[in-house]
């Protein structure tokens, strides 16, 4: 089903309040990539939800404190 107007500039206004960030794999690594995608495809979790939780624990481990953010105060979309 195809998206109204207003959903489509409702998901571009929701875009513009996400962080993304990637990991790119060259040739040279695809056994690496492979490794990975298998794992994920066994656990059945997103690479995005693993990631996420790869950098939430580490961050954790490291004791690294979270700061506010103001669209956390005037809440999100």
């Amino acid at each position: 089903m195809a998206m109204t107007k207003s959903q489509i500039e409702y998901e571009k206004k929701r875009m513009k309040q996400c962080a993304t960030y990637t990991a790119k794999y060259t040739p040279k690594e695809r056994q690496e990539s492979n490794r990975i995608d298998k794992y994920l495809q066994d656990i059945g979790i997103s690479a995005n939800k693993y990631i996420k939780e790869l950098i939430k624990r580490d961050l954790d481990a490291k004791n690294i404190p979270y700061i506010s953010d103001v669209s956390e105060q005037q809440g999100d979309i």
